[in-house]
């Protein structure tokens, strides 16, 4: 595809096949079976641009990706989204909502934390770690003795105890902040391994903060397949997590002045 006529694009496409989009991504062992195709090969934690030129998109989407790179990384690329779009350009992201899960979690919600995991295979033995290890495992997977299931990577884990005593003591951020910075820092190396863990936590407030501080204006939250912009109508369809996480999803989109 001619990456000069098209100005659309998708951010950690995997699966996802449109006409008129190109697809970023970075080829994995991991999601070999699911990647559809490629156009732009760029890794996210790299620290480098995406190889495309400013101001030459009119609208870009990243569907369950962002909670697989460090905040910094997705800083960057928020930075990077803005530098690509056009003046009137949109930009929506999905990705877990740590808020609902969050209040699920204080309130002791077991169904609606235990049946997050969408492997319908694994969920009966996810269902049999403690409720906060669950919980862990959705925004800082290496911390979870959860991860721990299928061999040891050299990382700690919490005990269920720990973890109680934690949100028992800290705010919402502060203690959703403790397990990532924590993740990020002795964990963020085995992503190349075991991409699909989670090491970063997002909530509408967390986007719409970040996204206003890079330049972006008329950020919203929004309910899937909505949008205010035609481009984004019943888009999230296509997007496998969207539709498989919807319910666990936080819809938001923003535009460039």
């Amino acid at each position: 595809m001619d990456k000069l006529n098209v100005d659309k694009l998708n951010i950690g496409a995997c699966a996802f096949l449109k006409d008129g989009w190109l697809n970023l991504d970075k080829s994995s062992g991991r999601y070999t079976g699911e990647q559809s195709k490629i156009d732009i090969q760029h890794d996210l934690m790299s620290g480098e641009s995406i190889s495309l030129d400013d101001n030459s998109l009119i609208a870009a989407y990243t569907s369950h990706t962002i909670e697989h790179i460090s905040d910094e990384a997705v800083n960057r690329l928020f930075k990077e989204v803005y530098r690509m779009l056009k003046g009137g350009g949109a930009f929506r992201v999905t990705c877990p909502d740590i808020g609902k899960c969050y209040n699920s979690y204080m309130s002791g919600d077991k169904d609606y934390i235990g049946n997050w995991l969408a492997n319908l295979n694994a969920r009966p033995m996810f269902k049999t770690y403690g409720l906060g290890e669950q919980f862990v495992f959705i925004f800082a997977g290496y911390l979870s003795r959860f991860s721990k299931r299928n061999g040891e990577d050299g990382v700690n884990y919490y005990t269920e105890e720990a973890i109680e005593k934690i949100f028992k003591r800290l705010s919402k951020a502060d203690a959703l902040n403790y397990f990532t910075e924590e993740c990020q820092k002795e964990a963020i190396h085995l992503q190349e391994k075991t991409p699909g863990n989670h090491v970063s936590w997002w909530d509408f407030d967390k986007i719409k903060s970040l996204m206003e501080s890079v330049g972006f204006v008329n950020v919203s939250q929004k309910v899937f397949n909505e949008s205010n912009y035609e481009v984004f109508e019943n888009f999230d369809e296509l997007n496998k997590d969207s539709v498989l996480q919807k319910d666990y999803t936080v819809f938001v989109e923003a535009e460039k002045q």
